[in-house]
């Protein structure tokens, strides 16, 4: 009797400790506690983001002052709220849809891409992950779950715009986002996809952020993997950007700074081995995290520009060979 005692008494410590250990995980990766929070809308005071600290803020400034036609609402595929602004240029002009970073907001994270993309004559959809912004809850799966937003997003453009012409440009986890949407069912009028700085896996970037605080990654990986999947409610071992990208409907371009101390370029490197023939790599020299465009604006511009006109040139080429 006091053999079985102890047992479960063990047992009971083991599960305490493992639930705690859980919870702590969930708060440190996958919740969102700044969630329409100042932070969310200003730069990072990272270390080696502080030489452009007043670029940054003059970018941002652009953003806000452009003027937003509305705020659009839709349900994600499982029921949740998912919202978004609309810039609309004008009703027949394509569309760019613009996926931001983990806890932070497409404001600030397109402070540059979206009056780029306005100004080139694009209407500009600038989401709200789930857990971000004006869309529902505050939990984050690393690109999983939004991919699939993304994909609802598209439909809500064909539907209520009649098929136009669409991009998808994401940044950061946002990059990994849309590179997850690249071999999803896409309709024809999606022609390209941006990705900034992603990252290859879920798993791959929190293992990097966890060995940075001195935890060994894998050691913390099954409470990582048990935390994803009772608390996040996904599978962490999905969202492989660079398997999605093997099988990829569209042309790929994707940027990455030398510099990032976030997201190594090693990982964009990556995902553009993964798929030599779609995908284009242009690798922005000293560009910190999600900063290529504002470090190197003529360079970063000049290349997607040149991108999408080949794209286009490509698809007038298969329509007339048809």
């Amino acid at each position: 009797m006091v053999a079985l005692i102890i047992v479960l008494s063990l047992i009971g410590v083991i599960l305490v400790f493992l639930i705690v250990a859980i919870l702590i995980i969930y708060k440190m990766c996958f919740y969102n506690p700044y969630k329409n929070k100042e932070r969310s809308f200003k730069p990072l005071d990272h270390e080696d983001f502080l030489p452009y600290m007043d670029k940054m803020n003059e970018l941002l400034e652009g953003a806000f002052a452009l003027p937003f036609t509305e705020y659009v609402k839709i349900k994600s595929f499982d029921g949740k709220k998912l919202a978004a602004k609309l810039y609309l240029h004008d009703e027949d002009a394509p569309f760019c849809i613009e996926a931001h970073g983990y806890r932070g907001s497409g404001i600030r994270d397109f402070s540059g891409g979206l009056v780029e993309f306005y100004n080139l004559g694009y209407n500009v959809l600038l989401i709200d992950h789930r857990g971000h912004g004006e869309s529902s809850g505050k939990t984050i799966t690393f690109g999983i779950k939004e991919s699939k937003d993304v994909f609802e997003w598209i439909k809500y453009i064909n539907e209520r715009f009649n098929y136009p012409e669409m991009i998808l440009y994401g940044i950061s986890m946002g990059g990994n986002t849309v590179l997850n949407v690249s071999n999803m069912d896409l309709s024809a009028n999606v022609e390209a996809i941006i990705s900034d700085c992603p990252y290859t896996t879920p798993f791959a970037i929190i293992s990097k952020v966890t060995k940075s605080m001195g935890i060994n990654p894998k050691l913390a990986k099954p409470f990582i993997y048990m935390s994803a999947f009772f608390c996040a409610h996904v599978n962490l071992s999905k969202g492989d950007a660079r398997k999605a990208v093997k099988e990829t409907k569209v042309p790929i371009l994707l940027i990455h700074g030398t510099k990032d101390l976030l997201v190594p370029h090693e990982m964009s490197i990556e995902i553009h081995e993964a798929n030599l023939k779609d995908t284009k790599l242009l690798l922005v020299d000293g560009a910190p995290h999600g900063l290529s465009y504002l470090i190197d604006k003529e360079k970063v511009v000049g290349a997607i520009k040149k991108f999408l006109n080949e794209v286009k040139e490509n698809n007038a080429k298969s329509q007339n060979f048809n």
